[in-house]
């Protein structure tokens, strides 16, 4: 019926019978909505695939902008090994020549930073496309509420899971619960 539709000029299809014309139209009907819902389904699958994308080239960013400080901190790294090999080598208070090399105190300042260097380099890409939680809410809430998810699994927890972000969209909540409740997901025709 649908490919009927689809070849059939609409001078032609005048000289169907009505219900002939009315189903074409429902066939064609059901298809666009078929079209339009995977268009959008891919287009939402693209904007997230963006956003991890551009996640990574801010985490990317971030280290290119921070190579100084690696720099910095790599060599104070090499000059404490130096100074603990030095020490090792003539016998002496490794404590005594790190201080007297590098300065302990130069070494306490350097840890919060060293620190951060750390938490940016091992942050996830879920991590970091968090920043972008207004637009990842601007257009999942959106999505979400725009269609009906159904299973052909009796209670599947993907089903449960998009059942709990579509509540905690409209509750605009931004924490998961503690407990996740079982879903009551019914399968396809139920």
């Amino acid at each position: 019926m649908i490919r009927e539709g689809n070849a059939t000029p609409a001078w032609l299809a005048n000289d169907f019978n009505a219900s002939r014309r009315h189903a074409l139209i429902v066939a064609q009907a059901i298809k666009l909505g078929q079209n339009l819902t995977d268009d959008a389904v891919t287009m939402f699958i693209k904007l997230m695939g963006r956003l991890f994308s551009q996640a990574n080239s801010r985490k990317k960013q971030r280290h290119m902008e921070g190579r100084t400080d690696t720099a910095k901190a790599l060599r104070m790294f090499l000059d404490t090994i130096t100074a603990l090999q030095s020490a090792n080598d003539y016998g002496r208070n490794a404590l005594e020549v790190l201080d007297q090399e590098v300065g302990w105190h130069r070494l306490l300042r350097m840890k919060p930073e060293l620190e951060s260097m750390v938490e940016v380099n091992e942050a996830s890409p879920l991590t970091v496309a968090a920043e972008q939680y207004a637009t990842v809410n601007k257009y999942a809430g959106v999505f979400l509420q725009a269609f009906t998810f159904r299973s052909a699994r009796r209670y599947d927890p993907l089903l449960a899971a998009v059942g709990m972000l579509k509540r905690l969209h409209s509750e605009k909540r931004r924490t998961l619960p503690e407990a996740v409740p079982p879903t009551s997901a019914k399968p396809i025709g139920s």
